[in-house]
């Protein structure tokens, strides 16, 4: 079972915050604190993140921990969430909704992707997950600090970032690069297939110097009348910290008894 931390009254509408590679469910801390007034909000640690680790290894794979999340929605007697999705979190959020469409009522999914299109684009993307996961069990430290160093981060104002870093290296480098394995872009099945499919209000928000998941962003609502793109223009990827009034109001929207679409 997936480690879950929980905000918020037991018999509220269910908000379901899923966090972004080498996070944990903690990370979204400040916007529990709001969403509790009218929501009971769970913010599991996805499988080799915080205290979800030791798992079988099907639990690491896109499927497996589709099936854990369903596992803790049975557990704690909520039978639909809305489902907000980060990155990695975010890409799991899509697949849960297309796997498990009865257990979804709307998602907003923040810097997320339907994967890569072709096999081979997959293939390569595996040798660079399985690099990586190589480079981050070897020097997790600088690791972290690299990632964190990439443009698409310069955003994040500096006590942010260093709250951010130092979040991260509480993790386990062992599961975080068992994740990053089996949960990887690269071992990920292309969703772009599917995105007609999706029968819910869904949000693709990105970052406008955040090019490619702009791109991506846009493809998708192009894909699928259930999808409306939203840019933020001067935010990165970490789109709900950079700019997060901005991402409540369009949250807001989507956690309404009848979400709607700008």
């Amino acid at each position: 079972m997936l480690s879950v931390h929980q905000r918020g009254g037991a018999s509220a509408p269910a908000v379901m915050l899923l966090h972004g590679f080498m996070g944990r469910g903690a990370a979204w801390a400040t916007w529990s604190a709001s969403l509790a007034a009218t929501h009971r909000v769970l913010m599991p640690d996805l499988p080799g993140h915080g205290a979800s680790v030791g798992l079988d290894d099907e639990t690491y794979t896109m499927p497996g921990a589709a099936a854990a999340l369903v596992a803790l929605l049975d557990a704690e007697r909520v039978a639909r969430a809305d489902v907000v999705g980060y990155s990695m979190g975010g890409r799991l959020a899509l697949y849960l909704a297309l796997q498990h469409p009865s257990r979804v009522r709307s998602l907003t999914l923040v810097s997320a992707s339907p994967g890569l299109r072709t096999a081979e684009a997959r293939a390569e993307r595996r040798q660079q997950d399985a690099a990586r996961a190589e480079a981050l069990q070897s020097d997790f430290e600088g690791f972290v600090a690299r990632w964190y160093g990439q443009a698409v981060f310069d955003g994040l104002p500096p006590t942010l970032r260093a709250e951010r870093v130092a979040l991260r290296q509480e993790n386990d480098p062992a599961e975080l690069a068992r994740s990053l394995r089996a949960m990887g872009t690269g071992a990920q099945p292309s969703l772009w297939e599917r995105l007609d499919a999706l029968t819910v209000s869904t949000a693709a928000l990105a970052g406008g110097r955040d090019a490619k998941y702009v791109a991506i962003a846009q493809a998708m609502a192009a894909a699928s009348p259930a999808i409306t793109a939203h840019v933020r223009a001067g935010a990165g990827h970490v789109v709900q910290d950079e700019h997060p009034v901005a991402v409540r109001r369009i949250l807001a929207l989507q956690l309404a008894p009848s979400p709607v679409r700008l």
